[in-house]
Order: structure tokens, then C-alpha cells, then sequence
């Protein structure tokens, strides 16, 4: 048995409807569930912070990373 667990469900996540810690049969399920979660997750949500999925074993695990402040804004200000 294979988990996708969200680390640190932020309010965006609890208001999302999504669910933490799904439980599938096989590894394969569990990292595709996870990489869609992590890419819905930073698309949808707030972006105060940007979510990464990691391969524990039998855990997958979505992580926050705080999104850097403005960063991606500066290489077209000449």
C-alpha cells in the first residue's frame, strides 16, 4: 500500500475539497496522483508557496516551498 500524503495542509488546501492521505495498490498510482495534486496545487492555489512531490518509500509526500517575492518578475525591468 502506497500513500499520498499532503505535509502541511495550508488553507487553500482545506478549502480546495481535495483529500490528504490517499491510499492506492500500487507505487505507480501513487506518484502520478501526487505529480497532479503538486501541479494542480501550484497552479490553483494562492501562490504564496509553490508544493513539491517526494518519493518516501511508500509515502509520497507534497511539501510546501515559500515562493520567492517577486523574483520572477525582475528580468524584465531594464
Amino acid at each position: 500500500m502506497y500513500t499520498v500524503r499532503i505535509e502541511n495542509e495550508c488553507s487553500c488546501f482545506k478549502k480546495s475539497g481535495f483529500e490528504n492521505n490517499l491510499s492506492y495498490e500500487n507505487k505507480a498510482d501513487a506518484i502520478m496522483k501526487a505529480k497532479v495534486l503538486e501541479c494542480r496545487m501550484s497552479q490553483e492555489f494562492c501562490r504564496t508557496h509553490y508544493f513539491e512531490a517526494e518519493d518516501r518509500g511508500n509515502e509520497i509526500v507534497i511539501h510546501t516551498i515559500l515562493t520567492p517575492a517577486d523574483d520572477e518578475d525582475d528580468w524584465d525591468n531594464d
